[in-house]
């Protein structure tokens, strides 16, 4: 696997350094030290209001030692600062952050909130002007919170993600905020940190607290030599701690300039031995780093680099994972497409598709248990995936494809409730038996769909070939006939509640046919439906009326299936 595969984080460096963005950062740090150098009474500037538009975090005076304690968000909630609670989920219900950075945070909150609601509002626009976030040492750490906040008042779907650039800064949190941030799929990229391996800073927190501050984003670790581009997490804090890091100022204006001119070339010429493609492209970036030195690599480099290439092998499985990803939505499409196959062709027998299902006399009906199982296992897998997302995130995903699930929930539930009623199952919504997934989707479509006052022309146009909105209609069907049953043979107070809960569902029928939410192959003459409708009229007490008696018994279904009733 590894011969044609090579790590592309020289590649990667090599294009930061020569990007617009990384040293207009910079830039707006050093005017941020000429206009507030001591970063008082304001924490921040912003130094060009637009093209980009560009935010530097000053770095209070006073130093960085003993400043490594966390905190956790549970405390900062109970303290009423809940500002980052958006980043919980169900894996990571809370998170700790570096206390000396919340608290300038906190020092400087309604200023932050002033410049989080101009952004946002700036975001709108016809043409967003990209926002870079940037800070050096401690600044860089609250430029790090503050981009998170305004990630979460974005709207990602239309607005530009910022780019946080920070210089020699140490870490912000522990391993659940890196986790959290990394259920956001787009943020990680939204976070680059620059760091030189003369510079001690970034490992401050790390060297005193050993295990408790965790890394996430782009880090673009620099030398003398060069400087390459890492994601992986543990890489990444492996390098900072084997970093041989100095007490003294780093001057990355500098260094960015050299590393800009310098050729990577010449680096290159030590791993023409190596025939390992993946191994001598590793190799490379710890030379260019200032990690690597010495040849051979030390016992405990050669451990590093086998750390590393199965990290860049991770990669490249993730990717075929992804593609194979696309594959299996693919078909997917191609199972539902066969279920509405066969539901057109099942009314073609004047039969809708759950009875004939339910009624198993067909070879298709064997293909579509299969198609069934295996689009359950998919969406199962596709729901549990969202609900263990952040809130926001999950709700930005849920709107993308929330339609093809509520597609889907309505198509297959029915069959679901066919196998449980034919299996002599009961109560399929109230003894818990229905699947997880249908009651999510059912619950996040609520949340994102209003219901309409009465029923569009559209609505109206497309009912003939709609499906039941309530994807547990047939379960009540399934109901009603049991109790039908249990007013003929029950005692007087089983018949008593069994005719209540009849009319109760006969109600909620008729409210449903007047807005067009049932599909009028409810009406087929071999359906459940129709089965229920005359046992019910056997039981129910005479003389009697109602509004669906009127209407099945004026045969309005003719004029539903066409959109015209009501």
């Amino acid at each position: 696997m590894t011969i044609n595969q090579f790590s592309s984080g020289l590649e990667s460096a090599n294009f930061v350094l020569t990007s617009d963005p990384v040293h207009q950062a910079w830039n707006a740090i050093e005017k941020q030290k000429q206009i507030n150098p001591n970063a008082e009474p304001s924490l921040f500037s912003e130094i060009q209001p637009e093209n980009p538009t560009i935010i530097a975090f000053g770095t209070p005076p006073g130093s960085l030692q003993g400043q490594e304690a966390l905190v956790l968000s549970s405390n900062l909630k109970e303290d009423n600062f809940a500002h980052f609670e958006f980043l919980c989920n169900k894996t990571n219900p809370s998170f700790s952050l570096n206390q000396a950075a919340i608290k300038l945070f906190q020092s400087q909150y309604h200023e932050l909130l002033q410049l989080k609601e101009k952004l946002v509002e700036n975001s709108k626009s016809k043409t967003p002007s990209l926002v870079i976030i940037t800070g050096q040492s401690v600044g860089g750490s609250v430029a790090t919170l503050f981009t998170l906040w305004l990630l979460q008042g974005l709207n990602l779907s239309k607005a530009k993600r910022p780019l946080c650039v920070t210089f020699g800064s140490p870490l912000v949190g522990d391993e659940h905020l890196q986790q959290c941030v990394l259920q956001f799929s787009t943020w990680k990229s939204c976070f680059l940190h620059i760091v030189s391996n003369q510079d001690p800073t970034p490992k401050l927190f790390i060297s005193r607290k050993p295990g408790a501050y965790k890394p996430f984003g782009t880090f673009l670790l620099c030398s003398a030599s060069g400087c390459a581009c890492f994601e992986d997490p543990d890489i990444i804090l492996d390098q900072l701690v084997k970093t041989n890091s100095q007490n003294q100022e780093c001057h990355y204006g500098k260094i960015l300039g050299d590393l800009k001119c310098k050729a990577l070339c010449n680096v290159l010429k030590s791993t023409e031995a190596e025939r390992d493609s993946l191994q001598a492209s590793l190799i490379t970036q710890l030379q260019a780093i200032g990690i690597l030195s010495q040849k051979p690599p030390s016992a405990e480099i050669q451990s590093l680099i086998l750390r590393m290439k199965k990290h860049e092998t991770k990669l490249l499985i993730q990717k075929k994972k992804n593609s194979d990803s696309d594959k299996k939505l693919n078909e997917m499409k191609v199972y539902m497409a066969f279920l509405e196959w066969y539901k057109k062709d099942s009314k073609k027998h004047k039969i809708g598709y759950y009875d004939r299902y339910r009624n198993q006399g067909n070879i298709s009906d064997v293909n579509v248990n299969e198609y069934k199982k295996k689009l359950m296992n998919y969406w199962e897998d596709s729901v549990t995936e969202v609900e263990n997302k952040p809130q926001i995130e999950g709700a930005h995903f849920r709107v993308r494809w929330l339609w093809a699930g509520t597609n889907y929930r309505r198509m297959v539930e029915p069959l679901h409730i066919a196998d449980y009623y034919r299996d002599g199952g009961k109560n399929y919504k109230t003894d818990g038996k229905r699947p997880k997934q249908f009651i999510l989707l059912e619950e996040w479509l609520t949340k994102v769909v209003k219901p309409e006052a009465t029923p569009s022309k559209s609505k109206r146009d497309t009912v003939g070939s709609s499906l039941n909105e309530d994807s547990c209609f047939w379960a009540h069907v399934e109901e009603a006939r049991i109790l039908c049953k249990l007013v003929k043979n029950g005692s007087v107070e089983e018949k008593e509640r069994a005719v209540q809960e009849l009319k109760n569902f006969e109600a909620d029928v008729y409210g449903s046919l007047k807005n067009y939410a049932l599909s009028p192959e409810i009406f087929l003459e071999k359906s459940s439906f129709m089965q229920w409708w005359k046992e019910y009229k056997a039981v129910v007490e005479q003389p009697y009326s109602s509004l669906l008696l009127e209407f099945m018994k004026d045969r309005n279904y003719e004029a539903y299936k066409e959109g015209r009733f009501i």
